[in-house]
């Protein structure tokens, strides 16, 4: 592990403000790879304990990680604070007895880094604003639970630290194969941090409209298999808690749609799983959009996965997956607006009554499945009028032969 403190006090930072703008404006300072800063409460019985595994981490992953009290500079406390919060490339906010000095502390830092860990006691209840927010839970009363923190730690700081520039996926079946690592990420979380993470989906159906029936072809029976692990796998999250929201766009004009047993065939099964008394519906939300939504995937706060269409065929072919925080929030943010407003919309347009407000839009999601299936049989029944050869006066159109003679 790196040296923690600093061999030589920093005198010339002694004139720098103590309020965090003004020092902020002042110090231009940036960021150092590598260099990890913890707040916590100093004077807590299990800080040593806490601090002691944290060093351990930090040491087997190469970091050096700080906290204030261990600097010697002979400047204001709240200067060194802010000076180590604004270097760091990441930063531990320790929550036990929610401490007035560190939740101050974190709200300077998720202003100002996009990397920000918290961890708090299992027991700790903590309050609403925090409440949404990924947080490590931790237990130190037995080997075990220490280990199992350490562990937990050390993935998250790998994966903060390993983001890089937007990965392209060009392949339905890696695509596919991708969203099921990330959701299988999301499910190492225990209940009580999954319940603070999000699934969105915008796109035609979900893939909850999939199943074990479909008719695929036998060279794409693989593919059918991953699918069908992504469907699972949110399920599987949906049971344990995690909400998960849908944005679906359902065929509405009578259109030609390729492969268009495949769309009524999920439109039946969406609509199956909807009527169900599956407790994964209990953090399960639907809303219809009336136009088009990109197809997107923004697993918690793991990756943000946009797929585009390159051909005719199943899947996306060209993909855009970001681990950014910052961009993961920011398509957060957009998509927690847009559900929110096409949630009215779709009660407006599918208007049905109930109890509630999430089982009236469920009801209102499954008259508009219940319209495109309509619409999508509609399509299949012209499609087939049309294939039909015409006949006329017992000849066969553009043929030239009656039924039965055979051209010499």
């Amino acid at each position: 592990m790196k040296n923690a403190i600093d061999p030589q006090p920093d005198l010339r930072r002694l004139d720098l403000p103590i309020y965090p703008k003004a020092f902020i404006t002042a110090a231009r300072l940036n960021r150092e790879r590598d260099r990890v800063f913890v707040a916590m409460p100093f004077a807590a019985p299990h800080s040593e304990q806490l601090w002691r595994i944290l060093r351990g981490v930090a040491d087997i992953h190469g970091l050096n990680v700080r906290r204030v009290d261990e600097r010697l500079e002979p400047a204001p406390i709240i200067s060194d604070i802010l000076d180590e919060m604004e270097r760091a490339e990441i930063i531990v906010v320790d929550l036990a007895g929610l401490n007035a000095n560190v939740v101050y502390e974190l709200g300077i830092a998720h202003a100002r880094c996009s990397s920000v860990i918290l961890l708090s006691p299992k027991e700790q209840v903590l309050p609403f604003d925090l409440a949404a927010i990924r947080c490590i839970f931790y237990d130190l009363s037995t080997r075990e639970s220490q280990v199992e923190l350490a562990e937990r730690l050390g993935k998250t700081l790998v994966a903060l630290r390993s983001v890089g520039p937007p990965t392209i996926i060009e392949s339905p079946m890696v695509r596919t194969e991708t969203i099921c690592t990330d959701l299988g990420m999301l499910a190492e979380l225990s209940d009580q941090e999954l319940s603070g993470e999000c699934v969105w989906f915008s796109g035609l159906l979900s893939a909850f409209a999939i199943n074990e029936d479909e008719p695929f072809p036998p060279e794409e029976s693989p593919y059918l298999a991953a699918l069908l692990k992504e469907r699972e796998a949110l399920l599987s999250l949906a049971r344990r808690g995690c909400p998960i929201r849908c944005i679906i766009t359902p065929p509405a004009t009578p259109v030609v749609v390729r492969r268009i047993e495949t769309m009524i065939h999920r439109l039946k099964r969406l609509m199956r799983f909807l009527e169900s008394d599956d407790p994964a519906l209990d953090c399960t939300s639907f809303v219809v959009s009336p136009f088009r939504q990109k197809n997107l995937y923004i697993i918690g706060h793991v990756s943000c996965i946009e797929g585009y269409k390159k051909d005719v065929y199943r899947g996306y072919g060209l993909n855009l997956r970001q681990t950014d925080m910052n961009a993961i929030q920011s398509n957060i943010s957009v998509y927690e607006t847009l559900f929110d407003h096409l949630e009215g919309q779709t009660l407006l347009e599918f208007h049905a009554q109930a109890k509630d407000r999430k089982t009236a839009v469920r009801l209102a999601t499954i008259r508009c499945l219940k319209r495109a299936l309509e619409v999508s049989q509609t399509s299949q029944s012209s499609q087939t009028i049309d294939k039909k050869p015409v006949t006329r006066g017992g000849r066969t159109r553009g043929s030239g032969l009656r039924r039965g003679e055979r051209r010499t």
